[in-house]
């Protein structure tokens, strides 16, 4: 701590340049030397009490904006246990327990008389709910440490020259504050948070090993507060119908009771108000991983599972649609169909077709938000009328079933998919029965008539943009609507409902701008390239996002799927 103190005393008053002393400029050092694979020597590490630090400078124009690294020891937090599969909910309790108090010891050195370049601010990353990758906290197993990731400016006199003094004074007083909490940290509390998060491991095994699409567990409460993720106070614990129930045996030795829904096809009934919205919902978030209190811990779906709209005027480009259409006006190719401004069933046809092209195993999808030309034609309009193009999702269901991709459908207006059905689920009240049974006389049997085989979207690419042509993206909510901008290209991501947190969008937008970047692999497989890019955001773990500019979307990242990124991409308008 002294070296890091001679540091900034000695750039008390000076320019803004002296921050440089702080840290290695790995890019300067790299070019002065002769061989790359030299390493950088002298990474300006910093130690006090149980820690150790350092910083990462932003850019020649954002001198005073820089990244602090804060290392924790392993030894510290799991003691002499393996991480394991269990790294993420280490993480998590880490930003838990830190972000709080370290944001809001920035929020009280806040002085509305003074200019705000001559304060100085820090933030941490902040959590919710869910249990996610972020790279506010990510462990390095080559080091050994948890890494803390912190945005710090540092203070200016007469917004001019560095305030050395109070850099020092404030970098240590939220050390001190990092370390004493760490100190007097609940291991309890912290063990139960990662014993709940193999649980949820668990139970994500037990249904690729039992067959299952979903899993939830008798007590669970689904309904939320208001337009909050809070559980409702006083809302009904969900209970397992006795024909659906199934027990798991955890490792502990805890038993959890519950419903496990078998792959194939579901469809979920009742009146209004009974339940059905919130219990699909439910499953939509339960490809996630949540904390003690949610209501929704013990809520497991298949990892894969994407809830698909009808989305009036999203835009399509190179999508084979012919799974759903037999013709268009026009003799539009079906192949690789094109429209700024789809209608509500091509738009639900092709999100139906990239969720199977991007690998989903499960739909989700609620009568109330689908285009009802698409979903379903009963008798009397298929006789009278002859000449239709769209070939409706009963017509397909049984084939989707049979490629692995099971459907879970909310209906309460038309019981058309009960002929399809493999379980029938009626709400009344929020209560849940089975009513398979009662399904025998509707019943289909063999394929419609009207269906013939498709050849379901196996390839579709990406076309990439000069950067020259890519101004920095960003992200823009207005009301409940969600975009993302980056240059000339906008994709309406309103309708992924599967992003729990606004972290994600940030990650789609940084994933998105490098896909477009990325000229050399614009003819490699969408899918794959999503796949791989979504895998890699947290990788890195010491420069994940060197905050190179300014933009908020950079600061602060969160785990996202690629079948959510490939979703984004193929809604990108202007490419």
């Amino acid at each position: 701590m002294n070296k890091f103190k001679q540091i900034c005393m000695k750039a008390h008053t000076e320019k803004k340049e002296a921050l440089h002393n702080l840290y290695t400029d790995r890019h300067r050092y790299l070019s002065s030397v002769s061989s790359s694979e030299q390493p950088v020597e002298d990474e300006k590490l910093f130690h006090y009490r149980n820690v150790v630090f350092q910083f990462c400078g932003t850019g020649f124009r954002t001198m005073q904006q820089m990244i602090l690294f804060i290392w924790i020891p392993e030894t510290f937090v799991i003691g002499g246990n393996p991480v394991g599969r269990c790294r993420t909910a280490y993480e998590d309790w880490l930003l838990r327990l830190l972000s709080e108090a370290v944001n809001e010891l920035s929020d009280s050195l806040q002085n509305d008389h003074k200019d705000a370049r001559e304060k100085t601010e820090f933030s941490m990353q902040t959590t919710s709910s869910v249990v996610i990758g972020r790279n506010g906290c990510l462990y390095a197993a080559e080091r050994h440490a948890f890494r803390l990731r912190i945005n710090f400016r540092v203070p200016l006199i007469n917004g001019n020259v560095i305030n050395g003094k109070s850099t020092y004074r404030e970098t240590k007083n939220m050390l001190d504050c990092i370390c004493d909490r760490l100190e007097a940290m609940d291991r309890l509390a912290l063990s139960e948070h990662v014993r709940l998060y193999e649980d949820q491991l668990e139970i994500r095994d037990f249904l690729r090993e039992s067959g299952l699409a979903a899993f939830v567990a008798d007590g669970s409460v689904l309904p939320r507060q208001a337009d909050t993720d809070a559980p409702m106070e006083g809302a009904v614990p969900f209970r397992s119908p006795e024909s659906l129930r199934v027990t798991l045996t955890l490792s502990d030795g805890k038993k959890l009771t519950g419903m496990g829904l078998r792959r194939g096809i579901t469809v979920i009934t009742g009146g209004g108000y009974s339940g059905k919205s919130t219990l699909l919902d439910s499953l939509e978030q339960g490809i996630y991983f949540h904390v003690k209190g949610d209501g929704r811990e013990y809520v497991a779906t298949d990892e894969t599972a994407c809830k698909v709209y009808a989305e009036d005027g999203r835009v399509v480009s190179d999508t084979d649609i012919s799974p759903f259409f037999t013709y268009l006006p026009g003799d539009r190719e079906l192949r690789a169909f094109r429209t700024h401004h789809a209608s509500g069933s091509v738009s639900q046809a092709v999100n139906i077709v990239e969720a199977a092209y991007g690998g989903s195993r499960c739909l989700l999808i609620d009568e109330d938000t689908s285009a009802t030309n698409f979903m379903i034609r009963d008798e009397i309009m298929r006789s009278l009328v002859k000449k239709e193009p769209i070939i409706p999702y009963t017509d397909r269901i049984l084939e989707l079933k049979e490629q692995g991709i099971s459907t879970i459908l909310v209906i309460g207006g038309s019981g058309e998919y009960l002929k399809y059905a493999d379980h029938l689920l009626l709400l009344e009240d929020y209560h849940v029965l089975d009513a398979t049974e009662e399904l025998t006389p509707w019943r289909q049997t063999g394929t419609p008539e009207t269906a013939q085989a498709p050849q379901w979207m196996r390839h579709k690419t990406l076309p990439s943009l000069p950067m020259t042509d890519l101004f920095f993206g960003e992200r823009i909510e207005i009301e409940n609507a969600k975009y993302i901008k980056i240059g000339g290209c906008v994709a309406d991501i309103t309708r992924l409902t599967a992003l729990a947190d606004s972290d994600q969008i940030n990650s789609l937008t940084w994933l998105l701008e490098n896909l477009l970047g990325e000229k050399e692999t614009e003819q490699t497989e969408l899918r794959d390239r999503c796949q791989a890019a979504a895998g890699s955001l947290l990788s890195d773990t010491f420069d994940t996002v060197l905050a190179s500019r300014t933009h908020q979307y950079e600061l602060w990242l969160e785990e996202v799927r690629g079948l959510d990124l490939l979703m984004a991409a193929c809604r990108l308008r202007g490419c």
